[in-house]
């Protein structure tokens, strides 16, 4: 019996002590973590959130075309099922070529996929070109101004509220009118990069070869037009030179009457 209760109270002991350092190593690690927590804080360490950036891209590809007028109509199904469109679409014929030169607006996300089916759809790429523009750290002070602008605009409105002289209303009116419009000139901004952001630009621009046109009526017409222009600087330049001119008659003159003179007195020997 003695043996039974001895045994009893060691396996009692042997708990309690092992109850005894888990609690103390959860403290510890407690401890750790609290100290953790204010070496952070009077550090002043804050956990930095990752920057939305704010990018412009555009970008320029230029290439030759079996035909000019194919090459728009895929050009266009492609932007349309992109969900893009075309903002410009100039065309120029050329004595040897006729060039499109198309300016695409696409959503950001849609750009390389349209760069990336237009360069696969020709033979040879004559020139490409992709600029990246960050504007992040504008659209943030574009939006913290415009934030400021608003809480003064209240502010203003407040007190307008509360104004009862004349010349006192009369100046918090046009402090406001002023904010108003710095307000929509700052909108205006924001809005342009929102929409340079969401909407990205490719140019596109591309030729078809044609055989060299020799228009004689034009090329006449032109002929004269420049001899006139020739001959009207001819005069220009002439109106230079008058001083030599008359220098050149005066010495032609003084020659001749020279050689007048000697053969008048020959004659009379």
């Amino acid at each position: 019996m003695k043996t039974n209760k001895l045994l009893t109270i060691l396996m009692v002991f042997a708990v309690f002590v092992i109850c005894s350092c888990s609690r103390a190593s959860q403290e510890n690690a407690l401890s750790s973590a609290d100290v953790e927590m204010e070496l952070v804080n009077e550090q002043g360490i804050d956990i930095v959130e990752p920057i939305d950036r704010k990018i412009i891209q555009k970008g320029n590809i230029r290439f030759k075309t079996a035909d000019v007028n194919k090459t728009k109509s895929l050009i266009s199904q492609a932007v349309k099922e992109l969900n893009g469109y075309i903002s410009e679409d100039d065309v120029y014929d050329y004595s040897d070529r006729i060039e499109h030169r198309l300016t695409v607006r696409i959503p950001a996300d849609k750009f390389d996929i349209l760069l990336k089916n237009i360069s696969e759809s020709v033979d040879k790429i004559d020139s490409k070109n992709i600029s990246l523009l960050d504007v992040t750290e504008e659209y943030i002070d574009v939006e913290a101004r415009i934030k400021t602008k608003k809480e003064l605009h209240a502010k203003y409105t407040e007190l307008l509220k509360r104004a009862t002289k004349v010349e006192e209303i009369l100046n918090i009116e046009r402090e406001i009118g002023n904010l108003q419009s710095e307000l929509e000139s700052i909108e205006g901004r924001l809005n342009y990069l929102k929409n340079g952001i969401s909407f990205s630009t490719l140019t596109v621009s591309y030729y078809q070869k044609t055989k060299a046109k020799f228009d004689f009526s034009s090329k006449f017409v032109d002929g004269i037009k420049n001899g006139w222009s020739v001959f009207m600087w001819f005069i220009v330049g002439l109106s230079y030179l008058w001083v030599f001119i008359i220098v050149a008659i005066v010495v032609v003159c003084l020659v001749l009457q020279r050689k007048k003179r000697k053969s008048k007195s020959n004659n009379q020997q």
